[in-house]
């Protein structure tokens, strides 16, 4: 294969990167991230000589990919849930099972449109906009269930995202729910309690997308505009003061944007143009600025192309035009594959394993 095929989709989980390719190509780079028992092969996880990427095996048709802590989820055309990788508290929605080394069918949910997985929790979207969740309760410590149950109490959901203990849903009417911990204001609520169920909020505007980092959360209002709120320890909200805030807090940006990401700490925006914004925690290069040096406010990634998908783990960031992709920040687990920390510019990945699987297929 000469030309490298579409990028369909794009996931950075805590300690792993996953590129998804028209033709069933899936490729991984990265670890487990548990610590606890050998990485699965479906991780993600190259041997520690290695640092190249590692091919996921699948005679599945997939459309869409997401990550989490050690564990991967996956949608085919037909909207059925594959898990795979670590199941901490149900998180690979069934609590007898371990470890999964590849994509597995997860039963018990419609048709998806989306899923999202949090270090200690999941949510899936189902076409009809119904809102399922399992793992632990967002900000709780108890497990609600081990398999998906359908969330109560919400309309149809357009689209939802997890944080390390928060979830944001947005709905069909454009409003903004928040859910779970709010010990920094995370869910814009303009107060610091948790709401054990999903709640509205009051936003500005009506919002067309959100997303959620540790303890802060971004969203893109009708405009265009990008709006941030909860933590600010690092800078994140896009302002050097204060240190969190409890409503949506609109960032300065040249430009509307067209999709959000929050890393732990950091926050990312895709211009209309296709031009990428960063703020935040730096200390692993996150910014993409060519060093790990505190900034303050909004920097400007001027040497990629125009994008068009963006993705954000723990410490490190996934972009691609389309065709190719960009990785940069946290590389202690080899998510980045290559052997540095840390990459502090934007670096094109090698998905190579992609190409001779294909090869040695035919």
């Amino acid at each position: 294969m000469s030309v490298a095929a579409q990028v369909l989709d794009l996931a950075a989980g805590r300690d792993h990167s996953l590129v998804l390719r028209s033709g069933a190509q899936l490729v991984g780079w990265g670890g487990d991230g548990t610590g606890r028992f050998p990485a699965p092969l479906g991780v993600c996880s190259a041997p520690s000589s290695e640092s190249g990427a590692v091919y996921v095996p699948t005679d599945v048709e997939l459309r869409h990919i997401t990550a989490s802590a050690g564990m991967s989820l996956a949608l085919d055309a037909q909207g059925m849930a594959y898990v795979w990788g670590a199941n901490r508290a149900g998180l690979g929605g069934r609590l007898s099972h371990i470890v999964a080394q590849q994509p597995k069918p997860l039963a018990g949910l419609p048709a998806l449109a989306q899923l999202r997985g949090s270090e200690f929790f999941t949510l899936a979207r189902a076409r009809d906009g119904g809102l399922y969740h399992w793992g632990l309760a967002p900000g709780s410590a108890q497990a609600r269930n081990a398999g998906p149950l359908r969330v109560a109490g919400v309309p149809a959901i357009a689209d939802c995202c997890a944080g390390v203990a928060h979830a944001l849903l947005l709905d069909g009417a454009q409003r903004v729910w928040g859910w779970g911990a709010n010990a920094a204001g995370q869910l814009g609520a303009g107060h610091l309690q948790d709401y054990s169920e999903p709640t509205r909020v009051p936003m500005p505007r009506k919002m067309v997308a959100v997303a959620a980092g540790a303890s802060h959360s971004l969203a893109i209002d009708v405009r265009g505009q990008v709006w941030a709120w909860g933590s600010n320890q690092h800078g994140q909200l896009g302002e050097r003061a204060p240190a969190y805030r409890t409503a949506p807090h609109q960032v300065a940006l040249p430009e509307g944007a067209t999709q959000v990401a929050a890393g732990q700490y950091v926050s990312y925006a895709l211009g209309r143009s296709g031009r990428l914004y960063a703020w935040g925690w730096n200390a692993r290069g996150q910014l993409g600025q060519g060093h790990t040096e505190v900034l303050h406010g909004v920097q400007v990634l001027a040497h990629l192309p125009a994008l068009k998908k963006i993705v954000a783990g723990q410490g490190h960031v996934l972009v691609s035009d389309g065709w190719h992709v960009w990785a940069w920040g946290d590389n202690r687990a080899g998510q980045l594959g290559q052997a540095a920390l840390y990459q502090a510019t934007p670096r094109k990945l090698d998905d190579a394993v992609s190409i001779n699987h294909e090869e040695a297929r035919t």
